[in-house]
């Protein structure tokens, strides 16, 4: 019998034929693989679900919630402000900072010059007074650079001649030194025959070149006589008193007078205290003064110096001359000139005076005619208290 006839069959038609030894090494390794890649997959898996509560802690540095970036970096140090509370009340504005005061400018320049003395509307003879203090406020007050013929041409015309001015202008001039004149009070001291004395209580700063303070001060008590002109207006006649040469406080000064000197109720002038230095004023005037100091304060205007040697006018020697009367013109603070009230304390105390055993005389705005004291009033006082004492006994005691 004949043997069947073969056929051919395409391998890739036919899969039915024994599969090759290539074939069958490659499809384990690709199972390899993909075994392999699914255990690496569950590995990661694994290691991310234990690594999740590190990595939630570390966001902010990864760039997660509440990250870290630069534009959240602070540029400078700030104070620590906590989160505020929503509900609590906000937080006090802060005050702003107090602004500081610039250092002050010290100046070099004197100060300026004072204002001129005016009388108050009380005054018997302002356009007197007003030309008095006038003259003394221009002999004090000058600057370091200006000589002693700079400040007499200042004067009013009319005045008389330099040379007879220099002796008593040259007291109140100093030589490169600035000076500022301060008139505190004129006092009527005479006034007769178109003819008056003023009595002049002056407060003198003086200072050197290139400082705005004083070195020193001095009170004075300057006394400028006046004279009427062919039309009746005051002119200068001469300066008879620039307030003298100042004192030395001696070391043996007596109790009454160091008590008169120190007094805190007392307001006597530097010229008034150098008389009292030089021993001119009488005790009497002394103890009469502090007694005066126990009921109220007062300003001296003059004792001595400063003060016409005879009553003026007169050929009488005025008491002030043998040291034995002081004039006063302000109580409590309060100008005799215009305390003309009896109710005022410049009446009070002349009441008081008037009735003591040791006044010899009394000049003041008002009469007396019951005083022990021998009283009088009339123009010349009426702008001040004149009290003469007699001379001192030490048997004698004050009433």
């Amino acid at each position: 019998m004949a043997d069947p006839p073969s056929f051919e069959v395409d391998p890739v038609i036919d899969d039915r034929r024994p599969r090759s030894g290539f074939f069958l090494v490659l499809r384990r390794l690709v199972i390899t693989l993909v075994g392999l890649n699914l255990f690496v997959l569950a590995l990661l898996i694994a290691v991310t679900v234990a690594w999740g509560d590190d990595a939630a802690e570390s966001s902010d540095l990864a760039g997660g919630p509440g990250a870290i970036t630069p534009s959240s970096v602070p540029t400078s140090v700030e104070p620590s402000v906590e989160t505020a509370d929503p509900i609590a009340d906000p937080p006090d504005p802060v005050a702003p900072a107090e602004p500081v005061d610039p250092l002050p400018v010290i100046s070099t320049d004197p100060p300026p010059h004072p204002d001129p003395f005016e009388p108050t509307v009380n005054e018997t003879q302002p356009e007197a007074k007003r030309m008095a203090a006038l003259v003394a406020y221009l002999v004090t007050n000058y600057e370091a650079d200006a000589s002693l013929a700079d400040v007499l041409v200042t004067l009013p015309p009319g005045s008389p001649e330099i040379d007879g001015l220099g002796a008593e202008v040259d007291l109140v001039h100093h030589p490169g030194m600035w000076s500022r004149g301060t008139v505190e009070y004129v006092q009527n001291g005479g006034h007769l025959n178109g003819r008056m004395s003023n009595i002049i209580v002056i407060r003198q700063d003086i200072g050197a070149e290139g400082s705005s303070e004083p070195e020193r001060t001095e009170t004075r008590v300057m006394e400028v006589r006046l004279a009427r002109g062919e039309s009746g207006e005051w002119t200068l006649e001469t300066i008879a008193s620039a307030g003298g040469v100042p004192a030395e406080r001696p070391a043996d000064l007596s109790e009454v007078a160091a008590a008169v000197v120190d007094h805190d109720r007392i307001d006597l002038p530097d010229t008034a205290a150098w008389d009292i230095y030089r021993g001119f004023i009488d005790r009497q005037v002394l103890e009469v003064m502090l007694d005066i100091a126990e009921r109220t304060p007062y300003s001296v205007v003059v004792l001595q110096t400063g003060h016409a040697y005879n009553v003026f006018g007169t050929e009488r020697v005025s008491n002030h001359s043998v040291g034995r009367a002081v004039d006063i013109y302000k109580f409590d603070g309060a100008l005799v000139v215009d305390s003309h009230a009896t109710s005022s304390d410049s009446y009070a105390v002349s009441e008081w005076i008037v009735s003591r055993s040791d006044i010899r005389e009394f000049g003041s705005p008002w009469g007396f005619p019951d005083a022990v004291a021998h009283t009088f009033t009339n123009e010349v006082h009426h702008d001040h208290l004149h009290i003469g004492v007699n001379a001192y006994s030490a048997s004698s005691s004050a009433g």
